[in-house]
């Protein structure tokens, strides 16, 4: 029997292991390739950098923590990105489940950059009504929030009065972190079409695919896809964390699935030769 004919009777449990390894050994072994990031990540950095300080941003979490590990990195960067900008984050949900991980990376990112709570940043929690809401925030957003997660009148806070924030015409620009409906495209119909804000957002893999058209209408500014989506974020806010210590291991997993499938297709091209000639 060739080396070929070995392969492709090859036991998976090989192929798992090598696998394995593959995902192992880089996350212990940082590789540190070279991150290149995509336009529609690069239309999001620009899309805040284009922002003058004191602008009020407007992020909502809509995921669940089914989707922590590849949208909790692209939230924690964005509001990174938005306090090292000075500008003053609103945080709220239409999912429920989202809103404490939510809360905890924005509370993480205003320390890091001595950011003040009710001044600087604000977080309103959970709102259910998903079109309802965004139609509400379009026409009185403190009314339609009301309180923050401490139990604060919206309207007494520093952030509001300063900045009299009305209603989402005031609100330059609305981030959606999306697992699903509602998501981007509920921000997309509902709001950003009737009130003129600007829109980017960030989604699972899975997800991304669907929002290209609103790219291509310019309805979606820019767009964060999966861990990669992150990753490519990170880099430009020149702030590595999780998402980029992901990249290794999935690279060189994605490496190693490829070789064993060209591996196993020359081997299957070989034997159909082999056995022609016989005949």
């Amino acid at each position: 029997m060739s080396v070929l004919e070995k392969m492709m009777n090859i036991d998976r449990r090989i192929i798992f292991i090598f696998v394995a390894a593959a995902i192992v050994i880089p996350s212990i072994v940082r590789l540190n390739l070279p991150i290149k990031p995509s336009p529609m990540v690069v239309a999001y950095y620009n899309a805040i950098e284009s922002l003058p300080p004191g602008s009020v941003v407007l992020v909502s979490s809509d995921y669940d923590p089914g989707s922590k590990a590849e949208l909790l990195p692209m939230t924690l960067a964005t509001f990174r990105h938005c306090f090292s900008r000075d500008l003053k984050v609103i945080g709220m949900g239409l999912w429920p489940q989202g809103i404490d991980l939510t809360y905890k990376a924005l509370r993480q990112a205003a320390k890091e950059y001595g950011k003040k709570e009710g001044e600087d940043f604000v977080m309103c929690g959970y709102k259910a009504g998903a079109a309802f809401v965004i139609v509400g925030l379009g026409q009185d957003l403190p009314g339609t929030l009301e309180k923050d997660v401490r139990g604060r009148d919206l309207k007494s806070l520093p952030l509001f009065r300063k900045h009299n924030i009305r209603s989402l015409r005031d609100i330059p620009l609305v981030v959606s972190m999306s697992a699903g409906n509602p998501g981007i495209d509920t921000w997309i119909v509902y709001g950003r079409d009737q009130f003129g804000f600007r829109m980017i957002g960030g989604c699972t893999g899975v997800m991304a695919p669907d929002f290209y058209p609103y790219l291509n209408t310019g309805q979606l500014e820019g767009l964060l896809g999966a861990a990669k989506g992150a990753a490519d974020y990170e880099t430009l806010i020149k702030r590595p964390g999780l998402a980029c210590r992901m990249m290794d291991p999935q690279t060189v997993a994605h490496l190693v699935i490829i070789v064993f499938i060209i591996i196993g297709n020359i081997a299957l091209l070989s034997s159909a030769i082999r056995r022609r000639r016989k005949a």
